[in-house]
């Protein structure tokens, strides 16, 4: 059991602690590869090359890798990162980006013209980093940034490529039924909610008349940062010393150019993310694998990412995830037994409210079934679990809940989650096999009358692994309801 899954109103979640975003970009095994031959004369290889050597002046080391353009198409085209001569070993590391050269809040506060006005209005840590990126986008080349910025994709190039900003019939069609679509309504709300706070703060008036950003203050480029920060921003230990409330459990959200390339494999795991150096001010990450010359790099975006997860944050799913899970809110596990179970619930954190919690094919953890114990418990059962509705007692009295408390509160915590799964796979328009045969038939090069768009594909990628996990949470979860009517002791039930 968790707070609310991420939204830009309360920060990263605790899934990105590790290693927040990176790029909107192809992923592996996607049918795009990095073009191992480059055109001078391009506009392209110009930023590049011009991005290369800010990065030098800032101390950058490349590490034998090559940023190239891929090519193809599709809305996820983007750059990526292959080997140099003589291929690169596992273990070896190939990014090493000084701390010089991050966008971060630190960045942002200690900015003559940013820092007084997130001061004055209190902005939150999220809204100060979307004004960060677009007054930096907004300066040009007056921006210490503007050879990264001039990297990034421009709103149009993004629009077919991030749920957030598909039109919305696009997103109401392709993730009907999904969980997935409640996450982006809130996302867009609170980017509405966020370019409001900045009119406000009076951040539009930040750039001089005749620099020619009049109106960089707008609802659609607030979505633009925020699609920027949510697929491309790192989480890092930096340790600075911010003003406000603490919305990243001590961490810091930051753009680091260079490591924002990479691309994402889920095989590469926790081994291949990125992590800075407080005594070295470096940000370094490590090869999961070896490279043969010309070969893709990966680094992973966060360990044991799921396919909405990876879709909702950075747009794309990749063939080789196999982290089926799904993220309900706490309120389709209503109602509460009584105004003691909500109490007792919001001393810890955990209110039906603001909190999610994940199905996977193996059921769900111990803290999601001592959250619905709590809530189905009888008054006699909070009494027996220490609970007065003091506050103080709250912590012993969950521990209590860890574990099956009588035979009539087991069956129904696990009836509510049956109930739970059963009404959601009701909602969604098409069914798991429905859709992996549509997925397949796309897929078939040779098939030429089922052709998807490629935002499609990535959509009903996700959908399945919900749908996956779902009908694997059923089965535990029914399996655990047939070893309870057998009579088996609570103390031998085995925890799923």
């Amino acid at each position: 059991m968790a707070a609310l899954p991420y939204t830009m109103r309360t920060g990263l979640n605790a899934r990105s602690l590790g290693t927040a975003g990176r790029r909107i970009c192809c992923s592996k095994n996607d049918g795009i590869v990095v073009n191992p031959v480059t055109v001078a004369e391009s506009e392209i290889d110009k930023k590049v090359e011009r991005f290369r050597g800010w990065l030098r002046s800032m101390g950058h080391e490349e590490c034998n890798l090559k940023l190239q353009k891929c090519p193809g198409n599709d809305p996820a085209q983007g750059y990526g990162m292959v080997a140099g001569p003589g291929g690169i070993h596992k273990g070896r590391v190939v990014v090493k980006v000084p701390r010089r050269a991050f966008l971060s809040e630190e960045t942002a506060r200690n900015c003559p013209l940013i820092g007084p006005l997130a001061k004055r209005a209190a902005l939150s840590t999220w809204q100060i980093m979307c004004l960060h990126l677009l007054c930096e986008r907004a300066r040009g080349q007056q921006s210490p940034w503007f050879s990264y910025i001039c990297l990034l994709p421009f709103e149009i190039e993004l629009v077919g490529a991030h749920p957030l900003l598909w039109p919305q019939r696009m997103r109401r069609e392709w993730l009907a039924g999904s969980p997935m679509l409640d996450i982006i309504e809130r996302r867009l709300q609170n980017c509405r909610e966020d370019h409001e706070a900045l009119i406000a703060a009076g951040a539009s008036e930040l750039m001089p008349v005749g620099t020619g950003s009049g109106g960089f203050i707008t609802e659609a480029a607030v979505r633009w940062a925020a699609v920027i920060l949510l697929s491309r921003a790192f989480s890092l230990d930096l340790e600075e010393q911010v003003q406000g409330p603490v919305e990243f459990y001590g961490r810091s959200i930051a753009l680091v150019p260079w490591a924002d390339m990479l691309n994402h494999c889920s095989s590469a795991g926790k081994d291949s993310c990125l992590a800075y150096s407080r005594v070295s001010d470096v940000a370094t990450l490590r090869a999961h694998k070896s490279y043969t010359e010309g070969e893709q790099v990966y680094d992973s975006y966060g360990s044991n990412l799921s396919a909405s997860q990876l879709l909702l944050d950075y747009g794309f799913v990749d063939q080789e995830n196999q982290n089926h899970a799904v993220d309900l809110p706490a309120s389709v596990l209503a109602p509460l037994k009584s105004k003691s179970n909500a109490i007792l619930l919001e001393a810890v954190g955990l209110s039906i409210s603001r909190s999610i919690y994940t199905l996977t094919p193996l059921g769900v953890d111990e803290s999601v079934l001592a959250w619905t114990r709590v809530a189905v418990a009888s008054p006699r059962e909070l009494v027996d679990a220490g609970w007065r509705e003091d506050s103080r007692g709250a912590s012993s009295a969950m521990v209590y809940f860890s574990k099956p408390v009588s035979r009539e509160n087991e069956s129904e915590v696990v009836r509510r989650l049956l109930w739970a799964c059963e009404a959601l796979l009701n909602k969604y328009p098409t069914t798991l096999e429905e859709d992996t045969a549509m997925l397949v038939a796309s897929d078939n090069t040779c098939n030429q009358v089922v052709s998807l768009p490629w935002a499609r594909k990535q959509a009903l990628r996700a959908l399945i692994s919900e749908k996956l996990a779902l009908r694997g949470a059923q089965r535990v979860l029914w399996q655990r309801l047939q070893k309870l009517r057998s009579g088996l002791s609570l103390d031998l039930l085995e925890i799923q």
